[in-house]
């Protein structure tokens, strides 16, 4: 699966971000041994709009917890995504660490559509990672990411490169690479965030 998302952070207070994360365009193609030819179906994908809130450690110290809660809206064409609003929950927490370096994690919960029925599943993920100021105003980041809910346990990699423009403005680009066999082969997406 191939997708064009891009990101867009909205600074409301100093401690507070309204995020938007379109995805302009999705390419999904599945193969397996009853499809014969590999589907292949594309379109706009999902929209999915989140509130940042800092809950500790904002301008300061070692260490920062915060609070987000999320909504995926259903905006795909072409069946490249369910047709399902998706709310979810996260507690995400970063720690200084020696030699530059920022170790973040999260947890959150989601309440996603459950395939090829009318019920709705939770979904658990954990992902952990550092981050680091590579030269100047580029920094870079690599993660393990995981999800367990009642289908199969989805594990990526994820890495990742920001370029902080002016102290207002950033640019992004990112991928994740699946390591699991039910986790997408990879993920390659580009995002900006400008701070008012």
């Amino acid at each position: 699966m191939d997708r064009w998302q891009l990101e867009f952070k909205l600074g409301l207070t100093n401690w507070i971000d309204f995020q938007v994360f379109p995805q302009f365009y999705v390419n999904k193609r599945t193969r397996g041994s009853g499809f014969g030819k590999p589907l292949e179906q594309g379109g706009f994908g999902d929209t999915t709009v989140r509130l940042k809130v800092n809950l500790f450690g904002n301008d300061g110290g070692k260490l920062a917890i915060g609070f987000l809660s999320s909504l995926k809206i259903p905006t795909n064409t072409g069946d490249t995504g369910n047709h399902v609003w998706e709310p979810g929950f996260e507690l995400p927490v970063n720690y200084s660490l020696p030699l530059g370096f920022t170790l973040f994690a999260q947890t959150r919960i989601d309440v996603l559509d459950k395939s090829r029925s009318s019920q709705m599943q939770v979904q658990w993920q954990n992902p952990v990672g550092l981050s680091r100021t590579i030269v100047g105003k580029l920094s870079g980041y690599v993660e393990f990411y995981d999800a367990i809910g009642s289908g199969p346990w989805i594990g990526t990699l994820d890495t990742g490169l920001i370029y902080q423009v002016t102290p207002n403005f950033s640019i992004d680009v990112d991928a994740f690479f699946g390591l699991t066999e039910n986790a997408p082969d990879y993920n390659v997406f580009t995002g900006f965030g400008y701070r008012f």
